[in-house]
């Protein structure tokens, strides 16, 4: 049988030597609303603290704005009118496109830099390239470097949203869909046209997680269920510190996981190269960052770690 998020939380009631179990979270029982409270939390938490290697993933994102006009221009052409694709907001300056957050994202951690230049070079004269490719994926790079391109994560509105809600079914599920609210959504801000992004990815199926990403989840719940849950205060302390310890144990070996299979640069530009393309006043090539690292875990003895 599948794993479900009621054994994961009894493997923290067993940590903390609670000797009841969660049959089903919305029984109503106390430990049962504990865990509620803090399941969900705790979970996004944990996947933003650390580059979870099972958890990374690449998607092509999904174009809001196109400050050039250029896709509005396209698609009013194609017969798309109104276009989908807007011609750009204030707030975007100076960047020129704004993308989709992933429903699934948690966090983002870099938007590759597209260097796709297949096709410009073709010999000319008795010397031809073949009809077919000698293997397949030659045409995407699958080889070339990761390059990072700049980026920032912002807010727009949702101009979808009509009118206002009369009941309950019509208020979209914005727990499991992350990055989309009832009247604003969280978008990326870049200048790489055709962007992808590598993220971190909001995994809820217990059975696709890493062992130590579950072991350090259920001592990340044991933490949060000591206080309301085991009757002694001393005790309750005592047993939330040995569970925070063993958290960061996991989260300690996690981020050195990251850090020996991820992708790494030495390179280093110098500030007179760097300053040759800089225009004006305006920072245009300082703007953004070019991948955001792991959050820090806060912890419920007020610790960030």
């Amino acid at each position: 049988m599948p794993t479900r998020p009621e054994d994961i939380c009894n493997r923290a009631l067993d940590l903390i030597g609670n000797p009841n179990s969660i049959v089903d979270l919305n029984d109503g029982a106390k430990e049962a609303m504990v865990a509620r409270r803090h399941y969900g939390p705790a979970l996004r938490q944990l996947f933003r603290s650390a580059h979870w290697n099972f958890a990374r993933r690449r998607v092509s994102m999904v174009l809001l704005q196109d400050a050039t006009g250029q896709t509005s221009q396209q698609q009013i052409a194609e017969g798309i009118n109104p276009p989908f694709v807007g011609s750009g907001t204030p707030g975007m300056i100076p960047w020129t496109y704004e993308y989709a957050w992933p429903i699934d994202c948690v966090k983002a951690r870099f938007v590759p830099t597209s260097f796709n230049n297949a096709g410009s070079n073709v010999p000319t004269g008795n010397i031809s390239l073949p009809s077919n490719p000698l293997m397949s994926g030659l045409n995407q790079q699958p080889f070339g470097r990761q390059v990072p391109a700049r980026f920032l994560v912002g807010t727009d509105t949702i101009p979808a949203l009509i009118g206002a809600p009369t009941t309950w079914d019509q208020i979209p599920d914005t727990a499991t869909t992350m990055g989309q609210g009832l009247a604003s959504q969280t978008v990326i801000l870049t200048n790489q046209s055709r962007a992808d992004l590598v993220y971190t990815s909001l995994i809820t199926y217990v059975d696709q997680w890493d062992p130590l990403f579950g072991q350090a989840f259920v001592s990340l719940l044991a933490s949060c269920f000591a206080m309301p849950l085991v009757t002694d205060r001393k005790a309750a302390t005592s047993i939330r510190n040995e569970q925070i310890a063993i958290c960061k144990a996991a989260l300690d070996q996690a981020r050195v996981s990251d850090g020996n299979e991820g992708w790494t640069s030495v390179d280093h530009v110098p500030d007179w190269l760097r300053v040759r393309s800089r225009a004006g006043g305006l920072d245009w090539n300082g703007a953004g960052v070019l991948g955001y690292g792991h959050d820090a875990c806060m912890f419920g003895d007020g610790i960030a770690y």
